[in-house]
């Protein structure tokens, strides 16, 4: 099934080639803007604390991650993940609402999309 998801790459983090400053950026995309999305998971937590929604477009079947702010303001910055159909995302994040929310889950998402995309 490794056709099946493509994964976003970058030289500085495995898997995050595309960032934006804000959700403006993304939305920069008419694609991006006119699809439906769909959430998956409001608040990933992450090990150094930041907070994340995920969500994934229809049309351009890119799931990506969005910082929460923090009570400083910072945060807010955008990663795309990985580029994937609805059902292979079905099948890399079974499980993922008893995840989303628990300490670390954040890069348990990460995994189970790099730990998919190696089948």
């Amino acid at each position: 099934m490794v056709s099946s998801l493509v994964p976003v790459t970058s030289t500085a983090q495995p898997g995050y080639a595309v960032r934006f400053p804000s959700l403006a950026g993304l939305y920069a995309d008419p694609r991006r803007r006119r699809s439906r999305e769909r959430d998956v998971g409001l608040r990933w937590r992450s090990r150094d604390g930041s907070t994340y929604r995920a969500a994934w477009i229809e049309e351009t079947e890119e799931l990506y991650a969005v910082e929460h702010l923090d009570g400083d303001g910072r945060g807010g910055s955008v990663r795309i993940l990985a580029r994937v159909p609805a059902a292979v995302l079905e099948r890399a994040l079974r499980g993922w609402p008893d995840e989303c929310g628990r300490p670390a889950s954040y890069e348990w998402l990460c995994w189970q999309l790099r730990r998919y995309r190696r089948r």
